[in-house]
């Protein structure tokens, strides 16, 4: 089952629409701040200066009227850095400050309402104390202003003059605005793609000790986006972010291992530590992965009740496709009574998320009423959607459940070929070779409807690789049914149906062509051999024209009493013409 967790993620980048969702859930939590983790800035160029200020000393400098040291210490009790959190304190402290005009006080206050931490959120009027302090030059202000811009956050919306304020704040050092302008280059939102450019500034965030930069250089150098394709140099970017915690970048090792890509043999059992490292992250398809390998007892002992654990924290978190697998298992009884109802209800969930394996599995419940009513027309649209959507094995349950309709209806007690006819058309229409064998047979023989030879033609053609519809295109051709008559293209399929299989039908129809020379030259010797390996299957056809051959001296000078015993095989086996003949050599008189 390995297999299967490996196939469930391919090899490929996150897209630009997941990466500026990565860049929203980023710049919208606190943690992208300044903090001796991220080595981010916030205020300016004498922040180190302000660091090593001890707290007593800080907070007398801040009482004697210092406004530096007053946002200094506002940002100590809004980060909770080396004292107790106070969102209150920072309120004070923070407003004192840009009360005195000072940019830094004026980006925390700003940043105290931007998220409304101790007082009610005034991103309006955050997004002014930001502008007023990045008009006065600090850096980290225009990076937040750019925040604003870029989300339409107390101002209008305009994600070009957020990528210009970046790329300022970025020229100032600013470690956030260096990562965010490269998240908008390399997804092209606010500025034409440029990942050539995304990557020298993940490179500069990244020196600076942003871990999302160095994912970002993982996924660069893996996949050859900005710069020649480097997996091992892509592989130890994703070690440094997995090691600094960065879930993305551990679910990434956590493949790599499972691929064999870590410059080893696949390794489950490793690809497990990364992935559950990821999981408890909170990263949804990593729980996914870890839901897998318990379920399948892959790099870990097979257990399905913690299989389904995962798959729910995986759901909880919004990974659709882990509906997916919880209706499986439910509906399957892995872990937990089976419940088709349930399983159903989680079917559809991922069904209305769009997700294809999702609107697959709902479709088979309500086409054959597993935990849901029976609804065809909507079981129909779901499956053909899910192949639309590239689950393509979706059209095959549709297909068997028409030929299977098709053929319940021909052979119920009280038979309804019609019913039966249309049911085979429609699968036949999506491809079910049976089917349309079935539906081809139909109109040949007027069951169910008019006889159509032209569309019984047509719809042999459609079952082609089966072998009975190789022989019946052969008997089409041969005897000009729907079609002008063609020997040639009779011999051509007559020998392809005894290719595939030792029919004995169809190799005395062979035979027949190649005794005398329809569509052929005509060849004695392998109509004679055809037809001998036909007659002694007990083909009756093949029998008698075996024995007439040897009557009128095909095969040499003839033999009369090979002819005779073919012959008389025939007419015991019933055939008229063979019956005629040993009935005139009884009596006197010449014979013919």
């Amino acid at each position: 089952m390995t297999a299967i967790v490996l196939a469930l993620t391919p090899l490929v980048p996150l897209r630009p629409a997941a990466v500026l969702g990565m860049f929203r859930d980023v710049l919208e939590s606190s943690l992208i701040e300044r903090g001796a983790a991220q080595g981010l800035e916030l205020l300016g160029p004498a922040v180190e200066f302000w660091r090593d200020v001890a707290l007593g000393e800080l907070k007398r400098m801040a009482e004697g009227g210092n406004a530096s040291a007053q946002a200094e210490l506002a940002w100590r009790f809004a980060t909770g850095e080396g004292v107790a959190r106070s969102y209150a304190e920072a309120q004070r402290w923070s407003t004192r400050s840009a009360e005195a005009g000072c940019g830094a006080g004026e980006a925390v206050l700003g940043w105290l309402l931007y998220h409304g931490h101790g007082l009610p959120q005034d991103r309006a009027e955050a997004a002014r104390l930001f502008r007023a302090a990045a008009d006065q030059g600090q850096p980290r202000a225009i990076d937040l202003l750019a925040r604003c811009h870029f989300f339409g956050r107390g101002v209008t919306e305009d994600k070009a003059l957020a990528v210009a304020l970046w790329r300022t704040a970025a020229g100032m050092e600013v470690a956030s605005a260096m990562f965010s302008l490269a998240l908008c280059l390399y997804a092209g939102d606010g500025v034409a793609m440029d990942r050539v450019e995304a990557l020298e500034w993940f490179k500069a965030a990244a020196v600076k000790d942003v871990v999302g930069a160095k994912f970002m250089l993982g996924q660069c150098y893996t996949f050859g986006l900005g710069v020649a394709a480097d997996p091992a140099l892509g592989l130890v970017w994703y070690g440094q972010a997995a090691e600094q915690g960065n879930r993305d970048a551990q679910f990434e090792l956590g493949e790599a291992h499972a691929g064999g890509r870590a410059g080893t043999a696949p390794d489950l059992a490793g690809a497990l530590r990364w992935w559950r490292a990821a999981a408890r992250q909170e990263h949804g398809r990593a729980c996914l992965k870890v839901a897998h390998c318990h379920r399948w007892g892959d790099g870990v002992a097979e257990n399905k009740k913690l299989a389904l654990s995962w798959y729910r924290r995986a759901a909880s978190l919004g990974e659709v496709q882990a509906h997916v697998w919880l209706g499986e298992c439910i509906e399957l009884g892995e872990g937990c009574e089976a419940d088709a109802a349930i399983a159903a209800g989680h079917y559809r969930t991922a069904a209305e998320a769009g997700d294809p394996h999702g609107e697959a599995e709902y479709g088979r419940c309500l086409l054959h009423g597993h935990g849901v009513p029976v609804d065809v027309a909507r079981a129909e649209r779901l499956l053909r959607a899910a192949a639309e959507g590239g689950w393509s094995s979706a059209l095959g349950e549709l297909e068997r459940y028409w030929y299977a309709e098709g053929e319940r209806a021909m052979h119920a007690t009280e038979p309804d070929p019609a019913s039966a006819v249309a049911a085979y058309r429609k699968a036949a229409e999506l491809g079910h070779r049976r089917a349309a064998l079935m539906l081809a047979e139909c109109l040949r023989y007027g069951v169910g409807g008019p006889a159509d030879p032209a569309q019984a033609l047509r719809w042999y053609r459609k079952a082609a690789a089966l072998f009975d519809a190789k022989v019946a295109l052969g008997d089409m051709y041969f005897y000009g049914w729907g079609v002008e008559r063609n020997a040639r293209e009779a011999l051509r399929w007559y020998e392809q149906a005894v290719t595939q299989h030792e029919d004995a039908y169809a190799m005395y129809s062979l035979g027949y062509c190649k005794l005398y020379g329809q569509g052929t030259e005509r060849d004695v010797g392998a109509g004679v051999n055809w037809l001998e390996r036909a007659a002694r299957l007990g083909e009756v056809d093949a029998q008698y024209e075996l024995g007439s051959a040897y009557l009128r001296g095909d095969v040499g000078a003839g033999d009369g009493r090979r002819a005779l015993q073919w012959l008389a095989s025939a007419a015991t086996l019933g055939h008229a013409r063979a019956q005629a003949f040993l009935e005139r050599i009884e009596r006197p008189g010449p014979l013919n």
